[in-house]
């Protein structure tokens, strides 16, 4: 029996209406939807497709994926994740498993890839819209003009102010709990007038702001920085 393939599907930041033509298409085709969640059993990209397609011809592959740094939970979630999508595809079924922003930009598609690739499976990425760049878009701003580098950055595990201080515009993501330090490093450079964020980008719950004077610590997750 021929394999299914699996198909890593971005499905933009938030607006269901990023979802590109060719995600659309995968989706409609597959049988197996497979989402990430955290442990909720809710999954945030299910949930931003669902409102674009009916789903409910579909079955649904929940994977868990902890919201933790250890190493080995980490590296024991993604070996379940692909055992589980192996077996729906190794009945011939194709998979479109569901990532936020593009496939290729901190997804954890990434992770069951490699090793769906390394067991000799047929794997298809289908791109989409970054989270800065749709961040980008409701700001109004630029990312990059003639000859300027554009940086993209984890906020966790750097040295934020030593970052800051690249040539260029920097994208931070990933902020976590980072916010105090990025907060402080912007203030000790004095880039207070240069900061801006946007906030669940694309979501109901969607906040924009110009400027540190607005920024707080307690801005979630989904926060993307932009420092010009």
């Amino acid at each position: 029996m021929e394999k299914g393939t699996l198909y890593g599907v971005s499905i933009g930041p938030g607006d269901p209406g990023l979802l590109t033509v060719k995600a659309m298409d995968v989706i409609s085709d597959s049988k197996y939807i497979a989402t990430p969640h955290t442990g909720t059993g809710e999954s945030l990209a299910l949930s931003i497709v669902s409102k674009a397609r009916d789903l409910s011809d579909k079955e649904i592959l929940l994977l868990e994926f902890p919201m933790t740094k250890d190493k080995d939970i980490l590296v024991e979630s993604h070996k379940n994740a692909a055992e589980s999508i192996m077996d729906i595809l190794d009945k011939g079924y194709d998979v479109a498993m569901l990532n936020l922003g593009d496939i290729t930009i901190y997804s954890t598609f990434a992770y069951v890839m490699d090793i769906l690739l390394d067991e000799g499976y047929d794997v298809d990425l289908i791109p989409g819209v970054t989270s800065f760049c749709a961040s980008a878009s409701v700001l109004k701003l630029g990312l990059t003009t003639m000859n300027e580098p554009l940086h993209i950055i984890p906020a966790s595990g750097i040295d934020i102010k030593e970052a800051l201080q690249m040539p260029g515009s920097k994208v931070l993501m990933k902020i976590g709990r980072s916010m105090p330090k990025l907060i402080e490093a912007v203030k000790d450079l004095n880039l207070e007038d240069n900061v801006y964020a946007v906030e669940n980008c694309g979501l109901d719950n969607e906040k924009v702001y110009k400027g540190l004077d607005e920024f707080d610590e307690t801005m979630g997750y989904f926060t993307i920085v932009v420092v010009k």
